[in-house]
């Protein structure tokens, strides 16, 4: 039980030296987090008779964990299924004019609900 003392703290991971980049690409909860479960992680395998790891396997099991967190996990696929939209592997994909139209609505803004005309408010279904 006293080996499990001599892992550092988070607060001294935080001091170390690639964890102030990490916070500025990922944010200082989400690199709290992840020091914790290595921390965590090397407190279990020391429970289990592992050896104590040093300070540059916790950053790296750290760092591993932040990767992990952020790789998006959606991958694209060919529908070979048989069934035209398959639910399961996402929505009907968009056409190119459906997703200028979308880019166009979406970077500004619109006349959505105000009529030029009149100076005033209107309706969204006048479009």
């Amino acid at each position: 039980m006293s080996d499990l003392r001599a892992l550092p703290s988070v607060d001294q991971l935080l001091q170390s030296g690639p964890v102030a980049h990490w916070i500025e690409r990922f944010g200082r909860p989400l690199v709290v987090d992840a020091l914790r479960e290595a921390l965590a992680g090397a407190r279990a395998g020391m429970q289990s008779g592992q050896a104590l790891p040093d300070d540059d396997l916790l950053l790296e099991n750290a760092h591993h964990l932040l990767e992990a967190w952020l790789t998006p996990t959606l991958r694209p696929v060919i529908n070979a299924s048989g069934v035209v939209l398959h639910t399961n592997l996402g929505r009907a994909p968009l056409s190119r004019a459906a997703l200028e139209a979308i880019q166009q609505a979406a970077t500004g803004y619109s006349t959505l609900e105000y009529d030029l005309a009149k100076g005033a408010r209107g309706a969204r279904s006048t479009h």
